[in-house]
């Protein structure tokens, strides 16, 4: 009772009752709780966490030694042990081998395909094509000595759980026991499905007038291991029974079997701008001599481009909608066949006078031959001749100075322009820019000539056929006399030739100036100056069909030659009467000797050597003087 009393007091104290008999000790009494410390009851708790933890692992060794000793003692394969689709867990050496051929009776007539992470499928193998086993007992085996239970029971345990957790593909073995030299022709046929170059962008025109596109895409190059693993993979897929018959063959980067090789960044915008423009058609190189192939014009927006192209599939080439296509005119394969094939006209004029100014002509002759006009391009004569100094080796001839003849540095270079202009007439090509003589020239027909001058003015024509033009100048003597020949080859596409008609509006009549001099003996007469008939010419191009049928006549030209007095020197001495000049015979309307109708089409044959078909004055003798060969015109220039 007592101690149940003192029990109830001590409740009552800490309650806060007030029947203490010793405040003070009773104090210390009820701080004695707060001295206890708390860690006392966790130590009894891991006490026998210790114990439980212990128990446990305990448990945990033997059931571990338990599994490595049934493991060990139970000569299985371990579980999850895979060869394609195929579990070999837990079978005996004797099950794999039977499980093996069984497998492969599965896998003939099976195939396996294998592709990229994309789904493209680079290469198919028939397993029928696999080499046969023969020893499957040994290839079972084999397999058991690496996933068999056959370790101690220490280390048997550690496998067992190892292969429950994680699946082993015994495919990565098998190439040891069968080497992939038996299949060495099937694996390089896979690899040599998955080695490619790399597919560049391309922008082209089709045979059939469209633009095709095609996207790039990566190559690929096979590692140096690719070949085992290629080997493991069909191994696997054989000895499985052909599972899986979809084998991803992943780059390099990801532990795979090929590296990648990059194909090239494109620009599409600069790709648009490198293949639009206009036709072109072949041409000839003259610097290599060789045919330059021509190519089509093309056009399409930059927007259909982008669009095209990011629907297509990497490598795969695509048609371009909404593109237009100008096929040339004039391929190369063409052109080489037809190239200079055909004489389009020829021209002759006879080249009189003194030794410098047949030097002259000869010269400038050399130096216009050969000259080639691809199709639309102009031939400029005076960039070819000047400039007329004896440094470029000219000499002196006469020619006009302000409507006077003068002695002069390249007399007679305006022959070669003249006989050009004329074939070219013939050829009938487009003439840029053309300037008659100042007077009739002795050597040419009214309104064929044309005049050159250091600055101008200048003789030009263009190629407007589709093919290469040649000029061929050639200075040759004949039976005593001097001629020069131009002739343009090229290509005729039709029987077509060339009539020049020459219509004179005005014949304008010279007169006769007597001047008497000192100089002279009485009654002696000396010509100082020459006369000349002026003329108002219109020249008009006629072109005939091979059956002499006109299909065109079109205005040519207008040439105003100026008429020149005679100057007669006489002796003083009794009255001198003027003699009056012969009337000159007008001319009319005239058409030149024109080229004969060609006989067979693309060939031409000479226009015509003219004799001497330009004017002879009245009153002259009837082979005038070579010196009125008047190469231009100028009131403040050289007339040559």
């Amino acid at each position: 009772m007592d101690e149940m009393n003192g029990a109830f007091e001590e409740k009552k104290r800490r309650k806060g009752g007030k029947r203490l008999m010793q405040p003070e000790k009773a104090a210390k009494a009820a701080k004695e709780p707060r001295a206890e410390k708390p860690p006392r009851v966790p130590r009894e708790t891991s006490g026998k966490t210790g114990k439980v933890v212990g128990i446990v692992a305990g448990v945990l060794v033997v059931a571990y030694l338990g599994l490595g000793a049934w493991a060990s003692a139970s000569h299985k394969i371990y579980p999850n042990v895979m060869m394609g689709d195929t579990n070999y867990g837990g079978m005996t050496e004797q099950q794999v081998a039977e499980q093996l051929k069984a497998s492969v009776a599965q896998a003939k007539g099976r195939d396996v395909d294998f592709v990229l992470p994309d789904g493209t499928e680079v290469a198919h193998v028939s397993l029928d094509e696999m080499p046969e086993y023969v020893d499957f007992d040994g290839l079972a085996k084999h397999i058991y000595n690496v996933y068999g239970c056959n370790d101690s029971f220490l280390t048997a345990g550690a496998k067992y759980l190892r292969a429950l957790f994680k699946p082993q593909d015994a495919a990565q073995v098998v190439g040891a026991a069968y080497s992939p030299d038996l299949m060495e022709n099937l694996v390089d046929t896979v690899c040599d499905s998955i080695n490619c170059d790399p597919v560049e962008f391309a922008i082209n025109v089709t045979e059939d007038g469209k633009v095709s596109v095609t996207k790039p895409q990566d190559g690929r190059a096979t590692t140096d291991t690719a070949k085992d693993q290629i080997g493991v993979y069909l191994n696997g897929a054989y000895l499985s029974g052909g599972d899986p018959s979809e084998i991803v063959l992943e780059p390099a980067s990801e532990g795979g079997v090929y590296d990648v090789i990059p194909a090239q960044e494109v620009d599409l915008s600069a790709q648009r701008e490198a293949i639009i423009g206009q036709k072109v058609n072949a041409s000839y190189d003259k610097e290599t001599g060789a045919v330059t192939p021509g190519h089509a014009g093309v056009e399409f927006t930059l927007s259909d481009l982008e669009s095209a192209y990011n629907a297509a599939a990497a490598g795969e080439t695509v048609e371009l909608p909404n593109a237009t296509v100008e096929t040339p005119d004039v391929t190369a394969e063409q052109l080489q066949k037809v190239l200079f094939r055909d004489v389009l006209s020829t021209y002759t004029t006879k080249v009189g006078g003194a030794s410098g100014r047949r030097a002259n002509v000869k010269l400038t002759a050399s130096r216009i031959t050969g000259y080639i006009l691809n199709s639309g391009e102009t031939m400029k004569y005076g960039p070819l001749v000047t400039p007329f100094t004896a440094a470029n080796g000219y000499s002196t001839a006469p020619g006009y100075l302000h409507g006077k003849t003068v002695d002069m540095v390249g007399g007679g270079a305006c022959q070669a322009s003249s006989t050009l202009y004329a074939a070219a007439l013939y050829a009938n090509l487009e003439i840029v820019q053309r300037t008659n003589h100042g007077f009739a020239s002795d050597y040419i027909g009214l309104g064929l000539d044309a005049t050159v001058a250091q600055g101008g003015p200048e003789f030009e024509f263009r190629n407007n056929t589709m093919y290469p033009i040649k000029v061929i100048a050639e200075y040759y003597t004949s039976g005593g006399k001097n001629y020069l020949k131009v002739s343009l080859l090229g290509t005729k596409v039709d029987d077509s030739y060339v009539k020049i008609k020459t219509e004179v509006l005005e014949t304008i009549p010279f007169t006769e100036e007597i001047v008497e001099t000192d100089e002279l003996a009485p009654g002696e007469r000396k010509v100082e100056q020459t006369a000349y008939t002026g003329y108002k010419v219109k020249t008009y191009r006629n072109v005939y069909s091979g059956d002499g049928k006109l299909i065109s006549s079109t205005f040519e030209a207008s040439s105003n030659y100026k008429a020149r007095n005679r100057i007669v020197l006489v002796g003083k001495s009794a009255a001198v009467t003027p003699t009056d000049p012969a009337t000159p015979v007008d001319p009319g309307t005239t058409t030149p000797t024109d080229p004969t109708t060609p006989v067979d089409p693309g060939t031409t044959t000479d226009p015509g050597t003219t004799t001497d078909p330009g004017v002879t004055d009245p009153g002259t003798t009837t082979e005038p003087p070579v010196e009125q060969e008047k190469p231009g015109w100028l009131d403040t220039g050289l007339d040559r």
